[in-house]
């Protein structure tokens, strides 16, 4: 339900969600023992010996600002981030991890996101280990946690969502009617950042020219790395054209040829905010152009191989085209082009098409 906090925060604050979170979770944990017990039961499945905690929000160390601290004593053993949609920062999480990593005792670094975020959050922050090298094993998590990895570095690293840290905090506090208050309160927030609602924008946002930037370049990668892949066989764009729509930019493309399958690549806006793994998508429609349901059971298990995120939506089966972070655009482009390639030579077990059928909208 909507509360006066949340759509304050919504109409006029919407761009700093999660330092409000952060602040009202904070103010709820420091003022309330029930709400701390909470929290510390929480954590205690992922560390069974931890003590009650003291919660202190935004404390600077080095370069590394995690949204909260939770000590024991002078020492801390747990870094909360809190995210809605916002990405991983450069430090996240293997700043904060190696942080952690010179404690005395067992430490965690546990981020809280949307329920609806979990999956992709969660694959980008095991993405961030795998590129630093760093191993890991999984474990089962305990009630309340969606993912526990253990790490070479020494701390965990655990992924949770504000549902369950809210769930537990009112479990706990259900004879503390002031935490009771404050906990619809940070909900209706959370709910609010969560919802398709309009959010009004700020001049800052209409004034930063780095976004209509990113875009042009990331329209730019889309269109070069189109004519490699068809000079380098796995596209063909034979007959097809570009095309754009409310929620996407980019052109219907063969894969390998017009005896294969039909796709659309380029930015796909709805995908990337719903997901969050990539603005690039690869879309295979149903029926002979796109061969949705012959792709997936190809792609699907090549995907999970290979560590790649597919999506089966409105019957469509997409597959996102995971972007290289801190590469020049060169190696962007042969990066991607070489995931289609792959692409391409999966699908050459698909029986040919009996009818070419060309399906451009």
């Amino acid at each position: 339900m909507p509360s006066v906090f949340s759509h304050i925060i919504q109409k006029r604050f919407s761009q700093v969600n999660e330092d409000v979170a952060t602040d009202a979770l904070a103010y709820i944990l420091e003022s309330s023992d029930a709400a701390r017990r909470g929290m510390t039961k929480l954590l205690r499945g992922i560390i069974p010996d931890l003590p009650l905690l003291r919660f202190k929000t935004q404390q600077t160390e080095g370069t590394i600002r995690p949204d909260m601290w939770g000590f024991a004593d002078t020492e801390p053993r747990v870094f909360l981030e809190n995210k809605f949609w916002a990405g991983l920062t450069d430090n996240q999480p293997i700043s904060y991890m190696k942080q952690l990593a010179t404690c005395s005792q067992a430490t965690v670094l546990l981020v809280v996101a949307p329920t609806g975020r979990e999956h992709t959050l969660w694959r980008a922050l095991i993405r961030q280990l795998d590129d630093d090298g760093i191993s890991w094993s999984e474990h089962e998590a305990a009630a309340g946690v969606a993912r526990l990895v253990y790490t070479q570095l020494g701390p965990m690293l655990a992924l949770t969502s504000w549902t369950n840290v809210l769930s537990m905090l009112e479990h706990e506090a259900v004879d503390d009617p002031g935490a009771r208050g404050d906990l619809v309160q940070l909900r209706a927030l959370c709910d609010a950042a969560d919802n398709e609602a309009f959010t009004p924008v700020s001049n800052m946002e209409l004034s930063d020219q780095r976004t209509p930037a990113f875009i042009l370049q990331l329209n730019s990668i889309v269109l070069e790395v189109v004519d490699s892949a068809v000079t380098e066989k796995a596209l063909s764009i034979n007959k097809l054209r570009p095309q754009a729509s409310g929620e996407r930019i980019g052109r219907y493309v063969w894969i390998r040829g017009e005896q294969v399958a039909g796709a659309w690549l380029g930015i796909h806006f709805g995908l990337w905010k719903s997901h969050g793994a990539t603005p690039l998508w690869l879309l295979f429609s149903e029926g002979e152009f796109g061969r949705a349901q012959d792709v997936s059971r190809l792609i699907e298990p090549w995907a999970a191989t290979n560590g790649m995120l597919t999506i089966t939506n409105n019957r469509v089966f997409a597959i996102a085209l995971d972007m290289p972070i801190g590469e020049e655009k060169a190696g962007v482009i042969r990066v991607l082009v070489d995931i289609i390639k792959n692409i391409a030579v999966v699908l050459d077990e698909l029986p040919p098409k009996t009818l070419v059928i060309v399906e451009q909208e």
